[in-house]
């Protein structure tokens, strides 16, 4: 009996032992990638926002022309403040 519960304490380490190991992994993996996209994932918001602009900016009606100009600048304050926050 006591046997037995020696080895299933050994089991329940081991397997809590591999499942920490695997998520600290995954923590740091995540990390990593979101280090080395951050200048593309910018860049490409940049880019969506610039492509919500132009859309706005051809739709027809009085607000057309000031939205894409309010959505420019806002996708310029927000690539400025990223750009501050990272360094």
């Amino acid at each position: 009996m006591e046997q037995q519960l020696i080895e299933g304490l050994k089991l329940m380490v081991t397997g809590m032992a591999t499942v920490f190991i695997f998520l600290a992994l995954m923590i740091i993996l995540i990390t990593v990638v979101a280090k080395v996209t951050r200048k593309y994932a910018a860049q490409e918001i940049e880019q969506m926002a610039l492509a919500r602009a132009a859309k706005a900016a051809k739709q027809k009606g009085k607000g057309g022309v000031p939205v894409a100009a309010i959505a420019a600048a806002v996708s310029a304050y927000e690539a400025d403040q990223k750009t501050s926050n990272t360094n």
